[in-house]
């Protein structure tokens, strides 16, 4: 998903409701600090159905606009692709990278330590 369509699906999801492309429109550039045309936010709302991102459904006169993935669910996919793609898929290489390296104190081991425990009981 590229930054502009992530930009797009943060508001679609934040309005969880289908939207008209005017609507989303307005919304979209008051949180975006956007000028777009509803041309161009129409253009990406055709490739991001095409992508299965978007679903258009059927209003009384007009197309309203709904999320096809679930923000959570995509956050999840992109989070992996990002370890894997960048640490071997090793969020413990992640962590020391983050950490620059410098090992954790113990205050820190403790709490990793405790989301650990957390994650078990999952």
């Amino acid at each position: 998903m590229t930054e502009a369509e992530l930009e797009i699906m943060e508001t679609l999801w934040a309005k969880g409701e289908p939207i008209y492309l005017g609507e989303l429109l307005e919304v979209f550039n008051a949180r975006t600090n956007k000028d777009w045309k509803k041309q161009t936010l129409n253009t990406f709302l055709v490739k991001m159905q095409q992508k299965n991102l978007v679903q258009a459904v059927e209003g009384a006169r007009f197309k309203k606009y709904r999320p096809a993935v679930v923000r959570e669910a995509y956050l999840e996919e992109a989070s992996k692709a990002f370890l894997d793609r960048n640490y071997g898929g090793s969020f413990a290489k992640m962590l020391m990278t983050l950490n620059g390296g410098a090992k954790p104190d113990e205050k820190e081991i403790e709490a990793l330590r405790q989301v650990l425990k957390e994650w078990e009981k999952e």
